[in-house]
């Protein structure tokens, strides 16, 4: 079980290294990146939690943050409430129930777990509430650092709950729901006491790789 975590962690930081120049190729290029590298980014981080806590604890610890956001993304694709009006392409993928991507609740997934190990990382000492709180600053840091690279280079989504400036009150709405929900799905998550003695995994790791990806989106967008 160990080696096949580690053969896809490393096949997640490869995909992702590629995935370094997307951000310079015309919009939506590579359309076989996108299900590689969330399949695989999902894998090594279900695995890992697993390697931990059990496989029924990280079933259902995934089922519900995989629904909850499911449920999340898809009262925005058809009411425009509470994150703003969501718009899927046809670069998101396969559709569940013919409206919501697949692949996106399983990224959301991945990413919230991975800002929760940032947040232990960087939080050593913090309680459970304060872990929770971390999670959802780094998960909220993580998604609106990757608004470029999921609306311009992979176009995955249409995405403008600013309306006509970023300052808006829907803005402020849609990041706080953002917020709300990786907090509650934090707690979600059984408590792991090696935190406290292994600061440094390949899940923290993970979590900077995919912003320094993002980051490259957002500074490409800026070339002319």
């Amino acid at each position: 079980m160990k080696t096949m975590t580690r053969i896809f962690w490393i096949l997640f930081f490869a995909c992702t290294a590629s995935g370094l120049a997307l951000p310079f190729q015309p919009a939506a290029a590579w359309p076989w990146w996108n299900s590689a590298w969330i399949l695989m980014f999902f894998v090594a981080v279900y695995a890992d939690f697993a390697g931990w806590a059990g496989l029924s604890a990280t079933r259902l610890c995934a089922g519900t943050v995989v629904v909850s956001l499911a449920v999340l993304l898809g009262l925005g694709a058809l009411t425009g409430w509470p994150v703003g009006p969501l718009r899927f392409t046809e670069h998101a993928g396969l559709r569940l129930g013919g409206t919501i991507p697949l692949m996106l609740p399983l990224l959301g997934f991945s990413l919230l777990t991975v800002s929760g190990l940032a947040a232990a990382a960087a939080f050593p000492g913090a309680g459970r509430m304060g872990l929770a709180v971390g999670t959802a600053a780094a998960f909220l840091l993580t998604v609106a650092n990757g608004v470029e690279f999921f609306t311009a280079s992979r176009i995955w989504w249409l995405w403008n709950p600013w309306g006509d400036g970023a300052a808006g009150g829907r803005a402020a709405l849609s990041l706080g729901v953002l917020a709300a929900a990786g907090f509650a799905l934090a707690l979600v998550y059984p408590v792991d006491s090696r935190l406290r003695l292994s600061r440094w995994n390949a899940g923290v790791l993970a979590w900077i790789s995919v912003n320094i990806l993002f980051l490259a989106a957002r500074l490409a967008a800026l070339i002319p």
